[in-house]
């Protein structure tokens, strides 16, 4: 394990309290099965409230400020679709005021649409642009928005489902790598998606 790996299970393991051996370490290799080692390691309190749900609803009422009509904010909704695209950089930073949490940044391709998504140097391919944020559901943007406030939205200590545990999860490895939470997905694998050694 590198020094980047040992940090990150370093990291989960004080957040939530628990020791996860070396061995078990080694068999971990997406971020989907270091968030079931995680869950099978920690006491559940189940209770009613949904943070989800009520991320959600923040959301919903932070676009209905912005001109939105409530029927037409779904979690199925693209943000894309509710946002002004002439004037998406001030409409993003309204809505971030109005949560009053973090949420991810604008990516190029969402402030410049006739950007070419591949990036290319005489002719060869040299990176690919990150996918614009705007153009993700308003279920995926919640899910971005709890994992970058999850020190805020969910305590550790009380955990009621794996989706806290996703969250949590996919919080740290965006805080310890500098990967976009945008850009973490549960079946992506450590080192070769995230680049984590």
């Amino acid at each position: 394990m590198s020094l980047d790996s040992v940090a990150l299970l370093v990291s989960i393991e004080e957040q939530f309290g628990i020791e996860i051996p070396d061995a078990e370490c080694e068999t971990i290799a997406t971020v989907q099965q270091l968030v079931e080692v995680v869950y099978k390691k920690i006491n559940i309190q189940p209770n009613q409230k949904c943070i989800s749900q009520l991320v959600f609803y923040r959301l919903r009422k932070a676009l209905e400020q912005l001109g939105n009509n409530r029927k037409n904010i779904t979690p199925n909704t693209k943000l894309s679709d509710l946002l002004s695209q002439t004037n998406l950089a001030s409409d993003w930073k309204q809505l971030a005021i109005a949560l009053q949490l973090q949420i991810p940044d604008l990516v190029d391709l969402d402030l410049d649409k006739t950007l070419n998504k591949e990036v290319k140097f005489f002719g060869f391919k040299v990176f690919e642009r990150t996918e614009p944020v705007a153009e993700n559901t308003l279920r995926k943007f919640t899910d971005w928005i709890i994992s970058m406030n999850f020190d805020k939205l969910i305590t550790s200590k009380n955990i009621s489902d794996t989706y806290e545990v996703e969250r949590i999860v996919c919080g740290i490895i965006a805080s310890s790598t500098g990967v976009p939470v945008s850009e973490i997905e549960l079946h992506y694998s450590l080192t070769n998606d995230l680049g984590i050694d």
